[in-house]
């Protein structure tokens, strides 16, 4: 964002209707009118003021990996900077399109040690460096079989692979923290792949279905899941589930999560089970999501 965009924002923000009503308020206690409009002045310059810096910073968290690691170094203004965009680019290589944006989780650890985020943050950008090494491997093995077999550069002419890395605060209150981290790759198929991290900051772990959903989570989350599935069949019949209906597919039926099942936890605090595509439906059917209220 340049200055001149900056500029624009800070004057195109509205003042909240609530504001307008104690600055009313003010005047009409007030006997002089002339220290009415001085709080009038005073209080829209304040309001702005902060909304500017507002906006500002959090522009700076999430488009300059230098600010980002120096906010990491500030005192935590609530939750604003409990996730940074540590590194953040667009970029083409060779015949591969990069879209990356990675997330660090702040040291808010206990006693001021970081060792859990820490490791946290290693195992994302692991993650997402392996990840764009594998997509850029496939894609080069690709092309040489596709000139081993017969292609030729015309026919070759304008083939790309994209790679999209994001990720998605699903759930954010203190000390619970649940961050979806998403990869994708487009070429001669599409594929998305989600990972998860449910952290309880306040004891430094990663949380499990059984911490959420109780001893019976397995039970209560299946039962859910089963019931979910009946319903949409139900209301849709181009929906299709192995074993559900009149799904002739042979893949076997729905029958059990486990403590490898992933989930997030979403904006109301319920916990989401998430399956993969052509885990207990068909590829076109994508990734299913299945919220458990508990």
């Amino acid at each position: 964002m340049n200055i001149m965009d900056g500029r624009k924002s800070y004057e195109d923000m509205e003042i909240p209707k609530e504001l307008h009503q104690r600055i009313n308020d003010v005047i009409k206690n007030d006997k002089k009118h002339r220290t009415g409009r001085k709080v009038i002045i005073m209080l829209k310059k304040t309001t702005l003021a902060a909304a500017a810096f507002l906006a500002i910073f959090t522009l700076g968290l999430n488009t300059s990996p230098a600010f980002a690691e120096t906010a990491a170094e500030l005192p935590v203004i609530g939750t604003l900077a409990r996730v940074l965009t540590v590194r953040s680019y667009q970029t083409k290589e060779g015949d591969v399109n990069i879209d990356l944006k990675m997330p660090a989780i702040d040291s808010q650890a206990r006693n001021g040690e970081a060792a859990f985020t820490d490791s946290v943050n290693a195992e994302i950008e692991r993650l997402i460096d392996d990840y764009t090494a594998q997509a850029k491997t496939e894609f080069e093995e690709y092309k040489e079989a596709f000139f081993a077999t017969g292609g030729t550069e015309e026919e070759w002419a304008g083939r790309e692979m994209d790679v999209i890395i994001d990720y998605d605060v699903k759930y954010q209150k203190d000390p619970i923290l649940s961050l979806e981290l998403r990869t994708s790759k487009g070429w001669v198929v599409a594929s998305e792949e989600r990972h998860y991290y449910n952290l309880d900051l306040s004891r430094d772990k990663e949380l499990s279905l059984s911490d959420l959903l109780g001893e019976d989570w397995m039970s209560v989350a299946n039962s859910s899941i089963d019931r979910q599935i009946q319903e949409r069949i139900a209301k849709d019949q181009s929906l299709s589930y192995y074993g559900y209906g009149d799904n002739e597919l042979t893949a076997e039926k729905f029958s059990s999560i486990n403590e490898e099942t992933d989930f997030y936890i979403n904006a109301e605090g319920n916990v989401v089970i998430v399956f993969p595509e052509y885990a207990i439906a068909p590829g076109y059917m994508g990734i299913q999501e299945f919220v458990i209220n508990n």
